[in-house]
């Protein structure tokens, strides 16, 4: 077998089924000719290639010698070569074995066809190719269709996920970091496992493990599955019902003492242990002016008995001493006719003297009454005046008349709830607004800035004692409470909003016709004024 280089230089390399003739070999490279020219001189064949080359060494010479032929060493003159078509076609029409048989390949064909099997997509399955994907990677044709379906990084393919199409490498790198659809697993590790990075925010806001705050502002985080358990039994600003009365408010406040001491339909137990048990605080009162166990003083205590009995045992007791009962009487009785007749017979002497001390006395009476009015509206406008800008504080409203007719409103000069407390102003409607409007005195408390807003609790809650002033006597006083609270449910009281603020009180603090009524006891407008007190609970 010859065996020639692969190159265009040169004879053939491939390895021929048969040994070629002599009369086939380059008489330079010794390998069967590729392009052979036969040489006159001589009559041996060459292949161009090998001739060029010792034409090319020949000129590059600077030695004197003047022969050419390399093999009978004729000169340049007789040393003449003509291509030789015929050996040419000889050459070339010899089977040769693949260049790849030590792979595998088991072809065997024409020198001329070798080309054709080694360059054809369905020719040799053995021969190194580079992917058509450009990726670099040389491999044998029979790999080739494996190799772009499955490891090409350049070759296109489906994301699994959200099926875009792209090159393999692109798709299974930067792709795959961003891609909407791919399964991520949910950052609580829930029994969901995974769900599309698209989706993964939607499920936190419905994951049952995700970390939130109390929907009531209590502080408090917890796992959301955990909400409804924490709103039933720990969060003290959830809004329950009181078992007993049925008072809608925060746990904190119906679990409190303060409730709990107030709270009309709370089972106390009877202080006498009678057989009732216990009995709503209410009706407490009522159940003791029934209970049969009451300690009761004998009806009979005012003429001189002295013993105590319970209720059940009192008609007995009342039988079993009716005649000690009747002496007493009957020694009261006898003792107070004796003074009577003593003071009828020195009363005689002074009756005349008595109608004028009455006479006197009654002068004196309407002197004081009058003197109690004028120190009433004197320390009211001294109050006022004072400028006590600290809780009680008084706000005197004047020309009630003209500003109800102008169905105008007014704020008071701003007070404070404490020492260094909040900032407060009472806002008058005089004509009434909302429920209340021409047919009430509406009244509400606003909360104003202060100077020393930073260093108090927010938001505002508490109690003030709204006081409507009697204007006779230092006494029936109209008096409402106002709950200050956002979350406040107070069916009397209401709320209103000015602006960008809004004031707690009451659309229907009084009706007109209480307001102008006039008895000998309380007078609330007098002189077109009327006085608020605003005291802090």
């Amino acid at each position: 077998m010859a065996i020639a280089t692969p190159t265009e230089i040169g004879g053939y390399e491939h390895k021929f089924v048969d040994v070629p003739q002599d009369r086939y070999i380059c008489k330079i490279c010794y390998y069967p000719s590729r392009d052979p020219y036969l040489s006159v001189c001589c009559g041996n064949v060459f292949c161009k290639s090998c001739l060029d080359n010792v034409k090319k060494a020949t000129n590059e010479a600077t030695s004197t010698i003047t022969y050419a032929c390399p093999i009978c060493r004729a000169d340049e003159k007789e040393f003449v070569t003509f291509p030789n078509k015929q050996l040419d076609r000889e050459v070339k029409s010899f089977r040769v074995m693949c260049t790849n048989k030590e792979r595998g390949c088991e072809w065997q064909g024409e020198l001329n066809n070798i080309n054709n099997h080694l360059g054809n997509s369905d020719g040799c399955q053995f021969e190194d190719i580079q992917c058509y994907n450009e990726c670099g990677k040389m491999l044998q044709r029979r790999y080739l269709a494996s190799h772009v379906e499955t490891e090409c990084p350049r070759h296109k393919t489906d994301c699994q996920y959200c099926h875009f199409t792209g090159e393999h490498q692109f798709i299974e790198g930067e792709h795959k970091e961003q891609c909407p659809k791919l399964p991520t697993p949910c950052p609580n590790k829930c029994e969901v496992g995974s769900v599309p990075r698209e989706d993964i925010e939607a499920h936190k806001e419905e994951c049952p493990l995700e970390m939130v705050w109390c929907l009531n502002k209590c502080n408090k985080i917890l796992q959301r599955q955990n909400l409804p358990s924490h709103f039933l039994i720990d969060c003290p600003h959830h809004v329950v019902k009181c078992h007993y009365c049925h008072t809608m408010k925060e746990r904190q406040f119906i679990m409190s003492s303060l409730h709990l001491n107030m709270c009309p339909k709370l089972p106390l137990p009877c202080p006498n242990k009678c057989e009732i048990g216990s009995v709503p605080r209410e009706d407490m009162e009522a159940h003791r002016k029934e209970c049969p166990l009451e300690i009761l003083q004998c009806e009979y205590h005012n003429v001189g008995c002295e013993e105590r009995m319970m209720r059940k045992d009192l008609e007995i007791r009342k039988k079993e001493k009716m005649e000690k009962h009747l002496s007493l009487t009957t020694l009261q009785l006898t003792t107070a006719l004796k003074r009577i007749d003593t003071l009828v017979i020195a009363l005689q002497p002074i009756v005349p003297q008595a109608y004028d001390c009455y006479k006197d006395m009654h002068s004196a009476t309407s002197i004081i009454t009058a003197a109690q009015r004028s120190l009433n509206l004197t320390t009211m406008a001294a109050m006022i005046k004072s400028g006590s800008q600290v809780c009680p504080v008084i706000v005197n409203v004047t020309e009630f008349s003209k500003k109800k007719r102008d169905q105008v409103d007014c704020y008071s000069d701003p007070f404070y709830s404490h020492d260094k407390g909040y900032k407060l102003s009472v806002h008058t409607y005089f004509d009434g607004c909302g429920s209340g409007k021409g047919t009430h005195l509406s009244v509400f408390l606003f909360l104003m800035k202060g100077p020393h807003d930073d260093e108090l609790t927010w938001p505002l809650r508490g109690k003030f004692e709204l006081k409507l002033l009697n204007q006779i006597n230092d006494c029936e006083h109209y008096s409402r409470t106002v709950t200050y609270d956002d979350r406040a449910d107070d069916d009397t009281a209401g709320r209103v909003t000015v602006g960008n603020r809004a004031g707690w009180g009451y659309h229907k603090l009084i009706s007109n016709e209480d307001l102008q009524k006039i008895t000998p006891t309380y007078q609330y407008l007098k002189d077109d004024c009327i006085f608020l007190q605003v005291s802090k609970l």
